[in-house]
């Protein structure tokens, strides 16, 4: 049985509209898209601040190009404990710490040093982390 819906999804699969390797192509209007933006900034936290550009490629398919910042980019794995926006979570709140905090908490837990209860989890992540990253880390939350 789980051969035959195997099977029945690769046939589909292939069968025109639905087939999930053919890029497909958007033709919203200019209110459309300012609706879609509009949208997102809803839910965004930083006062809709989104480095979007559309970018128009042989005429056809539209693709998203965002402007992040070096420790933005190097923040997405940060956010799954301390939160997306810095608040916390498992890990305490980092937003509204300032760079020097950041860089000497980091530099800390690089070198091995015991900060707080959850330092043995932070060892590994700040070991991975150059001199110019935990600077770009810090740049980035100081501004969540």
């Amino acid at each position: 049985m789980k051969y035959f819906l195997l099977v029945s999804f690769l046939v589909l699969s292939g069968c025109g509209e639905n087939d999930m390797f053919i890029a497909k192509t958007v033709d919203n209007s200019k209110q459309q898209h300012d609706d879609i933006l509009a949208r997102i900034c809803r839910h965004d936290a930083n006062d809709c601040y989104l480095p979007f550009h559309s970018l128009n490629i042989k005429g056809e398919t539209q693709v998203a190009s965002v402007d992040a910042s070096p420790g933005e980019a190097k923040y997405a794995a940060c956010g799954a404990c301390h939160g997306a926006n810095g608040g916390g979570g498992m890990g305490p709140a980092l937003a509204g710490k300032g760079v020097q905090y950041i860089v000497d908490r980091l530099t800390a837990y690089k070198a091995g040093e015991t900060v707080g209860s959850q330092s043995n989890l932070m060892w590994a992540q700040a070991g991975m982390l150059s001199d110019t990253d935990i600077t770009d880390l810090a740049d980035y939350i100081e501004t969540l």
